[in-house]
């Protein structure tokens, strides 16, 4: 008769518990959120290193078999002028910074893994640091002031404030015995953390678009008229507003993304995230009721109304059935204390 008792307690218990097959979890990788910052970092300078090289390959291809001349004298490049620079010469060194790039993101995603493997990463963050200061002194030197130059600017900031300081800190928690967190997986809360990483990573690319964008429409003259999402303004008046909607645009997305990465790890937090989901899809599918009204039909309705769509409805779906599963603890590693 106990028996009977508990199998129908448990019973009772299980109606609103999806419980998972043992075949369908997975442990996920110990990571500090130091760790954690440099695996987005990384991929994010993958993802970057990979269209340079794409455009290098490009260029490199024009060079050699479209008859581009590899002998002009005078190229210039964000605003600076490299005089005795050719095309080829340029291929080069766009494809070297792909290389430096793709290499830095190797070296980082190992880093992100086994936090005993940063030293090689450290050193080559510092490395680049110090020939960027050694450029800008030479170049101060010789009558040119190449700290304001966009790409000198961004690579200074990314190698020397951003790559060096989240490698520091790796080297500092794994110098204290500091362990990384580990959580028991669903397909689910696997499937969700994907496309969570998937939306910071993409809100950083974001960003540095919008950077990108701002800084070409800054030097176009401020009456000079352009095209921008089916709007015809002048530069001028886009540029501060391109700037700030795509930046507070990739900190919200930042936002969620996180907070997704944390649902998923953790089902007992998935409540805002799956708030913002709601919220993500009735936007969506008020985005596309009113694209449907706009142009009469569904011929001419945008992709990203739909993609938005998807992917929220998506979301909302994972975010729904962790909610469903058990709760349980699911750090199976807490962070150390230092010295442990």
């Amino acid at each position: 008769m106990a028996q009977a008792d508990t199998t129908e307690v448990n019973n009772r218990e299980g109606e609103r518990e999806v419980t998972p097959s043992d075949g369908d979890l997975t442990q996920s990788i110990p990571r500090t959120p130091a760790q954690e910052a440099l695996k987005y970092v990384s991929v994010v300078m993958a993802i970057l290193g990979g269209l340079v090289l794409l455009a290098g390959v490009l260029l490199l291809f024009a060079v050699v078999t479209l008859g581009v001349s590899g002998t002009e004298e005078r190229l210039a490049i964000a605003g600076v002028e490299l005089s005795g620079w050719s095309p080829l010469d340029l291929s080069l060194v766009t494809l070297s910074s792909a290389v430096l790039l793709l290499i830095t993101a190797r070296l980082g995603l190992a880093a992100s893994r086994d936090a005993s493997r940063v030293e090689a990463y450290r050193f080559l963050c510092y490395f680049v640091g110090l020939v960027l200061l050694v450029v800008i002194v030479w170049s101060w030197g010789a009558g040119t002031i190449l700290i304001f130059n966009p790409i000198v600017l961004l690579s200074t900031v990314t190698y020397v404030v951003v790559c060096s300081s989240l490698g520091d800190l790796v080297k500092k928690e794994h110098d204290e015995g500091m362990r990384g967190l580990s959580y028991t997986l669903t397909g689910a809360q696997r499937a969700l953390k994907l496309l969570s990483e998937v939306l910071v990573v993409s809100a950083t690319l974001n960003a540095v678009v919008a950077l990108v964008i701002w800084y070409a429409l800054s030097q176009l003259d401020p009456s000079s008229s352009v095209a921008m999402a089916d709007v015809t303004s002048t530069a001028g008046e886009l540029t501060v507003p391109t700037l700030a909607n795509g930046l507070v645009s990739a900190a919200v997305n930042l936002v969620v993304g996180l907070l997704g990465v944390r649902g998923a790890n953790q089902p007992k937090k998935i409540g805002p995230f799956l708030v913002a989901s709601v919220i993500g899809l009735a936007s969506g599918v008020a985005q596309l009721l009113g694209n449907v009204a706009a142009v009469g039909g569904f011929g001419s309705l945008k992709t990203s109304a739909l993609t938005d769509l998807l992917f929220y409805g998506a979301c909302l779906y994972l975010s729904l059935k962790i909610r469903k599963q058990p709760v349980k603890d699911e750090a199976e590693e807490g962070l150390g204390a230092a010295g442990e």
